[in-house]
């Protein structure tokens, strides 16, 4: 009988390569999402830089009126006058 009992007890080196087993296949998984996790963050990286960059390839941001001086464009229009006012 006690034969029988010491087959069905497990022993210390089942159990700790049970355990190792679980230890690894959890480091898997949690690389798998970190993994994943990089990917999303890196598209998202590359994604807005390159919304980035063609918004600012597009936007005028130096522009010529009919006379042929340049205008920078601040957000300021109107008619600017540069030197001195007149004081009669």
């Amino acid at each position: 009988m006690n034969i029988e009992n010491q087959k069905d007890k497990p022993t210390w080196e089942g159990l700790e390569q049970y355990f190792a087993v679980e230890v690894i296949e959890q480091s898997k998984r949690n690389a798998k999402h970190w993994f994943i996790a990089f990917l999303v963050t890196l598209a998202a990286l590359i994604g807005t830089n390159v919304a980035w960059l063609y918004t600012a390839g597009t936007y005028d941001y130096v522009s010529q009126d009919g006379t042929g001086l340049n205008n920078i464009n601040t957000g300021t229009q109107g008619d600017l006058e540069n030197g001195t006012e007149s004081q009669d």
